[in-house]
This record gives C-alpha cells, structure tokens and sequence, in this order.
C-alpha cells in the first residue's frame, strides 16, 4: 500500500490461490505432450480462477496483463481497487512489483588456455568429453534468461536455433524480447549490455577455431530478454519464464511446447528468501526443463545465497578460480532449502563472447552456472534417457563432483554451505550418465518394524553406473541405470543402513524393496567454551543433515541431545558472528561427551566481538536527522580512538551507521572491508533505511572522564518503503575505544533481524574490518556486541624541538616491542599523540627529518594512559639579515656580508644556493658548523648593464636543520635612475662602509646639484657615536640653506640625512626645520635634545619628484643656534 499511497496508482501483482496440480508430469514420456501437458494444466487453472478478477478489474476498465504459468495478473491501480482485490475470496495476496539488479560482474583478465580451450573448459574436463565420448551437446537445445544474445557473435551464430541453411535468420520461437527493448519492436535479437552474450558463450560458444568458449559447442541455442539492460523487471523475468515452457511466434501468439529448451541458465538473481519465482522454476521441472542458476555474488559471508537459486528446486553454481580457491565473491549458504550451493563451477576470469562481437573476461557466479549448465547438455546428448530426468541428472552432478571440504558456513566434508557437493566434473557426470542400454530400478522402502513407508530415504545404486534418490512420501524410489549388477543400500537417519543386490536388464524394471530397522539412540552432551576457555552461552549446536532440532547453550556453556541414534555425524557448534563455528565428527553407539571451544574471530587489527549483557540506554538528544539517506555531523565529547586513528566528531547516517571520516548515507550494503565509501565506520545495521516522523535518531553524553560514553541511537527506525516493521539499536562509544552495539525490539523477521543488513565496523582505508554479519538473520532484541581489542591503554604524549621548545608537527612515532613496530602515528599541529596499545612494555620512539631520534620506555596498564614526552636534538641554521636589500648604480658594483650561524645544539651540515641571476654570486656556498659556530657570506652585486629598476633574486641556504631546513633569503638589487650622495661641508669625497661614494661638497650650478648659499662649514676630529663613518658626520654646512638637483628623472626618491651636533651645543639650542620638496619631514628638530653631541641621527624620507628638480632646505629657527647638514643622499627608487 505504501507505493500506492505515495504515488497515487502503483503497478502489483494480484496472486491468486489456486495452484495446478503438475504431479503426473513426469509420468509423460513423449517430450512434447509432457510440455502440452503442463501448459494445459497451468493455463486451465489461471482460467478458472482469475475469472472473477478479471471481470472486476474489466468492469472498472483496469487495463491487466494475465499470466498462466503463475497463477498471477499484473495490474495498475489505486490503493481502493487495492484493498478491494485484496479482500476477495480467490486471491492469495497482492505483491509489489519489482526489479532484479543483475549481479555486477568482476572485470577480469584473461587467463592463459590450456590445450587450446578456456581454462574452466580444461578444469571441468569438457574436452576430455569430447575427445574421448565424442559429445559436444547435439540434440540438446539450451536457453537464457539474460540481458540477450548477439546471434551474430562469430562464436554463437552457427549454434544458433533460428539460423537457417541458406544463412538467413528466423526469429521465431527461437528470441522473446517482452519488454521490446531491441530494434525493431524486439524482433530481432541484440544485448545492450553484454552479460547475456557471454552467459551463452560459455555454454554454447566455438567459432570452429581458436575460441573454443563453450562447454558443450554442440547445442542450439534459444533466449529470453528478461532482462531490459542490467536489471531485470518483474515481468520480463515473469514472461520470460512462460515463454521458455512454450516459445512463441515473434507476435507473442502460438505457444508450441514442443519448442522448449532443455536447459535454461539464469545468471541473476536478488536477496535470499523471495519465492515469487518459485513456481515457475516448478512448472519448467515438471516439464522436464532443466533449472540452473546462479548462486549470487555477495560472499564471502555465510547466508548471502539469493533467490531463485536458494530454492530447493533451483540447481545453484559457485565460482572458484583458476587455482582452485573458491572466489571471495561467491554467495555461500546456508539457505532455507538446505545446504547451498549445490555445486561450484569456474567463475573467475572467464572468457566469453561479448556484446561487441569480441570476447571479454569477467567474473561472477553468473559466468559459473553456464558451465553446469553446459555440462547437462553434454549428458543429456550422451545418454538421451536422462533428458527431461531432472531428479537423476542433479544426483549424477551432485556423485561426480570432486568433493571439497570448507565447514566455514556448515555443511560435511561432501556436501558444504561453501563449495556445495564441490567441483563440477564434466567427464565424471558425463561417464556415470547411462549411456548405453537402461533398465529401471525401483522399490519401496519401509520400517521393519512396522512395515510402515518410509519417505526422504537415501537409496544408493553403485556398479556399472553409480545412481542415487529419495524415497517419496508413499516411500517409493526409481531411477534408470545401464544394464548390469548393483549393490543397492537404504540408509536414512535413525535406521540402520539395509543393503541388497539387484541386476538389471534392458527395457525391464527390476523391483527392490528395502527394509530398514530403526537404530537404539543415546544421550550426547558437552560444552561450549571460547578461546580463553570462558562459557558460551547461546551457542547454536547442531547435528548436521538430520531432523534433529538445533539446541542451544545455557549460562554455563552446556547442551545436551536427549536421544541421537547410533550412527556418524557431523556436529556444529556457532555462536553469531564473534566466534568462528566449529564442527567435529562424531560416532554414536553409547552416551557421548562432545566438547566444543570456538575460535575468536579477529581481524588484523586486533579487533574482536564478544555478547555482552544487555542494557539498553535511552539517549535523550534528538539530531536533526530525518528522511531518506540523510546523515549528520555530531561532535564527539571525548577523543575517541578507532583502527589506531583519533577522531572528535561523526557523521551519523540514517541508513544505520556512523563513520568518522565525511558525510555520507550509503543506501546499499556491502560486506566489508570494502574499498568503496563509507569507510572508517561503526555499522550496527546498515541497510536502507528511513527515518520518518515516528522515528528518531538520538545521542547521550554519560559519565565523567577518562570513563565516559556516547550514546547514538536509531529509536523505532523503519526500512525504506515498508511501514510495518520498526527497530530500535545503537551504538554506545567508550572513552577507552570499546563499542557496544545493542538491539531492542526487533521481531523475529529476517528483515528486522538484519537479512539485508551489513553489521561490524571498518578501518579508515576500507581494508580491515570485523564483519560481524552480511545479509544475515543474525540480530535479536536483547542481542548486545562488544567490540574491542585486547587488553590495552594508551600511549600519549607531546614532541618538541630541544632549540624552541616549541612542538614538532607530524613527527612519526612509534611503539615498538621486543624490536618490532606494534603501532605507529603521527603527532599533530600541537605536536601530540596517541596511540592505543595493548598492555605491556613498549619503547616509544619519536623522529622526524633532520631530528635525532629518541625514545622513552613505558608501561601499557588497561584502560590507562602511560605519558611520554619526547624532545628531539637538531641543528638550526640562522642567517643575519634575514633579507638583503642594496641599491647599486647602474654599472657598479658592491659587496654585502651574511652571518650564517648554528643556533642549534647539534653540527650543521648547510649548502647555499641561487635562484640563477648573472648579476648575484656568493661565497662560500656550502660548510659545516659546530654548535654556536658562525661565518660570514660574501654576497657580490653587480649592475653592469643593467637598466635602472628593480632586481630580485633569493638565495636559499639548505641545510640539516629540523624546523627550518629550506631558509630562504630574499636580495633585492635596486639600480636607480639617478644618485648623488653629498659630505656637506667637505672639500674631499669619501667612499663609505657599504662601498658608496659620497662627493665634496659643492656650490650649485644649473643642470647638476649644489649648495644655494655658502654659510660657515665648521668641523670636528672627535669620534662620532653610533656609526663607523665618523667622516659624514665630522664637516658640516651650517646656516639656512637649500640643496638642489636637476635634470633628475621624475619618480620616488629617497632622501637621507646624516646629522651629529659636532659642537658644545646642548639640547634645545640648535632647533630648525627640514622640507624636502616643500614638504615638511623634519620640524623643530633638536639633535642634541634627540640623541646628545657628538652621536649620528640618520634620518630617512621619500618624496615625488614631477618636474625633474628636488630641492632640500634647513630654515633655522628664530633665537635658535644655525641649521646644520652633516651629509645628504638623494636615490631615485623604482621599487616605490
């Protein structure tokens, strides 16, 4: 109802509760009137019993669409018309309509042939079939229902069934395209997505050369579109399904059951659980069709097998690899029918044809089930009495496989949730098929007690031919063998195994009843304990293959099987996703004692789960979280420590889960570790989810530090689309890194209890993680999981640099023991770290470039936190000044001095370098320094042909130093359009410290520079303070006077005055004004009051010259002692 709701009208299927009775089916030997015969049964019981429906629906003008092969009519309408088709008498239930996503291939690589044929054909021993029986599948015709097939593909063309003789193409009876999504109104045959053309390459491929893909090359073959592109809707695959039990014209009219294929392989398939298929898998057994399917690609987790191939009826395939490993991927059981698959195939790197008219390898469950597909193809056309035997062509694939034993998801050593009954062998299926002459075997088996039937028997036949079956429910059997003698054996549990021996001749039945006597039974008990030898309660222990119903642990760890006949059998003890189950054989002929320890699971980590008490906390802060795949950033109150990393806040996703790494709400599952997002994440049941109005997701703060927690809950959540089902968990983190899942009312259904669901958590990389789950029943209300490491605290502390004792970000630090690296970190921006770590003793060890390495012995206690602060050693490279700047006319040069000093505490090893300028040279450009230790630079500028402007350059000195090892030193060469430096006052020039030249002073002349007025010059010998160039100071021109320059380009200048009382002037008494370029600069100024007698003031301004003049003049002040200028530089600067 929710679909129609939402949207007005929705599309369903109304299932109506008759079902035809195909029980006489395979009592029909004539293929054809079999096929009729089950055609005819299906459509008069959809006749009989839509009638009614279909009247309704007509008297309303509902447009429908009918079905016979299910008793089933599509419809679309309202959510009255709903209602009301639900209320009536006839119909069983009305179901959503949906779609099958195709399972993803794995792209893959090509593997070397073998003999040259595909490496799976070599594994299953196909070319042996052909070499040695001289079979390739003639006689057999094969179909798909699959996203299509190019019948063109050079590989499949010449096998395909509407190929004529003259070359030309007739399509019908032989292509179905029920949603027409090919050219042409689907009347002609394509693939819009390659999966189908390969599916059918593996099955019925060879181009007569090199390409020989195919098992049985040797078939025709026919398809069913049921696929639109890479998902498959309910009705394609509904239609399909009809079609294939009686082909049609290209019309969709004149079924002909005559023209059915032999097999059918269906490489698609969804969750687990789902039986809307059912029935149609029934009707093409009843009509002799043999079913195979693929098993689904969501391993490695047990319980991921999905539908149609957990049904019972459905013959479902694994994929292994090329060395014989079973691939990740592949679903594994077990499902509600039993143990699944029922047998594995190659399914990994398979080359097939390809839509493109090429080949292509890929891999998946879809690429293995050809193969068995095609290996019943071969024994059919080898043993012609087998077809249409359904019952004994899956007994000789289930005898013949090479058995493989992994007990990882239950099962036996023959027979497991992993490798089904094992390896598919082609050659062995094909040699145990009858061959030859046949005969029939058949009996009824009874108590001998009682002389009761006995049904579900195991009757076994070996000699020339091995054959098995089961008993049905009036205890009967059948089966045909090869003329010859056979030992037959009955065995069935709680009975005693009867044998006897029976021959069989051509065309005759032999009959050969089998009395069984029951067997005395005995108590069997034990104990469940884990790895630490601590009880574990609620641990499933179960007797494999038999009826008998599963036990469960108490408190204690212990389980007890009141009454278990005598006999062998493999017992399996599970305990959820914490533990790895265990299974161990056991003969019974007295009372038994079987014990039990399961392994802990861990991963690589170190993580591991364990039941907890259950105590559901109710967190009280509602986050606004609602909607579809919504999540949300929370800060966290504590740091919280996971997969070695810290974090401070979380995202919390409506879809079940929280990561610590960026938003996201991922609404389709995956078993983990997986590479893609979300990754860094808790998952306590991530699914597709909704949270609605009555739904709240919620978070707690509890307790006090260092023994705090976090509480985030999914209160009364429900999943996407479904309104009667709600849930309630969360997720409570620890301070010291544990974290406690807990589940409350969920009700016993596989969707609540997490069949869709994936539960664990994941590191940051998506490359370790603890699965706990993966489209597993596996949750309950009071089901509370821990997740933990071992025993551990935590190791913390600051790096610093010994020089500053400031913090060194990102140094590595490590915590080794017994010489090796247990974890590893970096510290942060404020040089701390953390790092979680078992209890023990450990060396932390912290280095960084350029640093010297130290460590710190410490003492790991659970759940406290050891302090190690470690200081580094280094050198530190320091150069003065830190930027040079030098103005050099233009076809000068000059020289500058830079001290390079180690201020650090250990040798500095350093290498100086230039940006690559001509005009920049510097010596010496590398040494070593001992603590403390300086040395100058000499840093050369040379302005030869350079125009006036600005040059810059850096030098870079490199060095071993830790905080600073790149020290960049930038040099800035000005070359100015004009300079004339001045010593007022003197009649000599003098050339400065620096290499500047200053000129004698001189009287003004028009076009050059000058003094305007004479005034008095007096001077000093005394020593001038505050400078080295006693000389600029020790003349001056005194009284109020002006300097000027002309013919001096327009521009910034910088205008220096060099200024000393050189007389016994105290302060206050020589006071004037300073203007440069009519601008005031210096007012009222007092050099004594400044800086005393005798002592340099150097003064600096910078003015516009516009009209190629600068004028400088000192005006004395009234009553005050005569303006003075020591010395005065002019300097055009292009860099202002």
């Amino acid at each position: 109802m929710q679909q129609a709701t939402v949207q007005g009208e929705s599309t369903f299927w109304v299932v109506l509760k008759n079902e035809a009775n195909l029980t006489q089916a395979t009592t029909v030997q004539n293929w054809t009137e079999r096929g009729e015969y089950v055609v005819d049964q299906l459509k008069s019981t959809a006749d009989a019993s839509q009638k009614g429906v279909r009247n309704f629906l007509d008297d309303r003008g509902i447009k429908y669409e009918s079905f016979w092969i299910v008793n089933t009519i599509k419809v679309t309408a309202d959510p009255a018309t709903i209602k009301e088709l639900a209320a009536r008498p006839e119909v069983a239930e009305i179901r959503a309509d949906g779609k099958y996503e195709l399972p993803k291939p794995v792209e893959g690589e090509e593997e070397k042939t073998i003999n040259a044929v595909e490496w799976g054909i070599d594994r299953i021993r196909a070319d042996d079939v052909w070499s040695t029986f001289n079979v390739r599948g003639e006689g057999i015709v094969v179909a798909n229902i699959d996203t299509g097939v190019v019948h063109t593909h050079p590989a499949l063309v010449n096998q395909y069934r509407g190929r004529q003789a003259d070359g030309t193409f007739n399509h019908n009876y032989n292509w179905f395209d029920p949603a027409n999504a090919c050219a042409n109104g689907g009347t002609v045959p394509c693939d819009n997505d390659g999966h189908g053309t390969h599916t059918m390459g593996t099955m019925a491929g060879s181009d007569g050369g090199a390409n020989q893909i195919g098992v049985a090359p040797g078939v025709k073959w026919i398809a069913a579109k049921g696929c639109e592109s890479s998902s498959c809707s309910d009705a394609s695959l509904l239609a399909s399904g009809q079609w294939i039990l009686a082909p049609t014209d290209l019309s969709g009219a004149n079924p002909r059951a005559d023209l059915r294929p032999n097999i059918v392989n269906n490489s698609w398939g969804g969750g687990g659980g789902d039986t809307w298929y059912q029935a149609t898998v029934q009707a093409w057994i009843a009509a002799g069709i043999f079913p195979a399917f693929s098993n689904g690609n969501s391993g490695p987790a047990c319980a991921t097998a999905g539908s149609p191939g957990d049904y019972a009826e459905s013959y479902a395939t694994g994929a292994f690899d090329i060395n014989n490993a079973i691939a990740s991927f592949s679903s594994r059981g077990a499902a509600g029918s039993g143990i699944k698959p029922n047998i594995a195939a190659p399914g990994v790197n398979v080359r097939s044809a390809w839509n493109n008219g090429a080949y292509n390898a890929i891999s998946g469950t879809s690429m293995a089930s050809p193969h068995t597909a095609g290996v019943v193809a071969l024994m059919w056309s080898a043993a012609p009495a087998l077809v249409g035997d359904i019952a004994t062509t899956k007994a000789i694939l289930n005898q013949t496989a090479i058995d493989t034993s992994d007990l990882t998801c239950g099962g036996t050593a023959a027979n497991n949730n992993v490798w089904g009954e094992g390896k598919l062998d082609a050659f062995a299926a094909v040699d145990q098929s009858p061959r030859g002459p046949v005969g029939t075997l058949s009996g009824v088996v009874t108590n001998a007690s009682t002389n009761a039937p006995l049904s579900g028997v195991t009757v076994e036949a070996e000699g020339p031919s091995d054959r098995s079956a089961i008993t049905d429910s009036n205890g009967a059997y059948s089966f045909q063998l090869p003329v010859g003698t056979y030992a037959v054996s009955a065995g069935a549990f709680g009975y005693q195994t009867a044998t006897a021996n029976a021959t069989i001749t051509e065309g005759a039945t032999t009959t050969q009843n089998l009395a069984l006597t029951p067997a005395a039974s005995h108590a069997v008990s034990g104990t469940v304990r884990d790895s630490q030898g601590q009880p574990v309660a609620n641990a499933t222990v179960t007797i494999t293959g038999t009826p008998i119903a599963p036990t469960t642990t108490n408190a204690s760890g212990a389980y007890s099987f009141a009454s278990v006949p005598a006999g062998e059998y493999d017992v399996r003890a599970e305990a959820g996703g914490c533990n790895t189950a265990q299974t161990q054989h056991l003969v019974v002929d007295s009372a038994e004692t079987l014990n039990f320890t399961l392994p802990q699971r861990s991963d690589s980590f170190g993580y591991f789960c364990r039941i907890e008490t259950f105590n559901y906390i109710e967190a009280g802060t509602v986050l606004p979280l609602t909607g579809d795949d919504a999540s949300v950033r929370v800060d966290l109150p504590f740091t919280f420590s996971f997969y070695g990393q810290d974090y401070t806040a979380a995202f919390v996703a409506t879809n079940g889960y929280l990561n610590f790494l960026a938003a996201n709400s991922s609404l389709s599952n995956v078993a983990i570790p997986s590479s893609g997002t979300p990754n860094g994440a808790i998952y306590p049941f991530w699914d597709d989810l909704f949270a609605d109005a009555e739904t709240s997701v919620r978070t707690q703060a509890l307790g006090s530090a260092p023994n705090r927690q976090f509480v985030i809950e999914w209160r009364n959540i429900r999943p996407y689309g479904d309104t009667t089902r709600r849930m309630d968990f969360e997720v409570i983190l620890n301070e010291n890194g544990r974290i406690l899942t807990q589940y409350r009312n969920l009700a016993a259904d596989g969707r609540e209890q997490g069949n869709s669901a994936t539960v664990g958590i994941e590191n940051a990389t998506g490359t370790v993680a603890l699965q706990y789950s993966f489209n597993q029943a596996a949750l309950s209300s009071g089901l509370a999981v821990l997740y933990r490491l071992p025993a551990n605290g935590f190791a913390a502390g600051r790096v610093t640099d010994a020089n500053d004792n400031q913090a060194i970000a990102g140094a590595t630090v490590k915590a080794i023991q017994n010489g090796a690296t247990v974890r590893q970190t970096t510290t942060d921006a404020n040089g701390d770290y953390r790092i979680q770590l078992g209890v023990g003793d450990y060396t932390i060890e912290a280095s960084a470039p350029n640093y010297t390495t130290e460590s710190q012995a410490v003492t790991i206690a659970e759940d406290q936190t050891a302090t190690a602060n470690l200081v580094l050693h280094t050198a530190r490279a320091r150069v003065t000044p830190a930027a040079l700047e030098v103005i050099v006319p233009a076809g000068q040069s000059r020289t500058r001095t830079l001290a390079l000093a180690n201020t650090g505490d250990r040798p500095l090893t350093w290498t100086l370098t230039s940006s690559g300028e001509t005009w920049l040279a510097v010596t010496p450009t590398s040494g070593t320094l001992a603590p403390s230790a300086s040395q100058n630079l000499t840093v050369s500028l040379n302005a030869t042909g350079l125009q006036p402007g600005v040059y810059n350059a850096t030098l870079t000195v490199e060095s071993n130093s830790g905080r600073q090892p790149s020290l960049p030193v930038a040099v800035k060469l000005i070359v100015p359009g004009y300079r004339q430096a001045v010593d007022a006052g003197s009649n000599s020039s003098y050339t400065d410290g620096n290499g500047d030249t200053w000129a004698a002073d001189k009287k003004f002349s028009a076009g050059s520079w000058g003094y305007l007025y004479k005034g008095s010059e007096p001077s000093t010998n005394k020593a001038i303070a505050n400078t080295t160039d006693d000389k600029l100071y020790q003349t001056v021109r005194q009284g109020t006077n002006e300097y000027r320059f002309e013919n001096v380009p327009n521009g910034v200048y910088q205008v220096e005055f060099r200024f000393a009382e050189i007389k016994d002037i105290a302060g206050n008494k020589r006071i004037f004004d300073v203007t440069v370029e009519d601008q005031y600069v210096l007012a009222a100024y007092d050099i004594s009051g400044r800086v005393g007698k005798y002592t340099a003031d150097d003064r600096s301004f910078f003015v516009v010259v516009d009209d190629g003049q600068l004028n400088v003049k000192v005006v004395s002040r009234k009553g005050s002692q005569e303006a003075i200028i020591n010395s005065l530089r002019v300097t055009h600067r292009p860099d202002r």
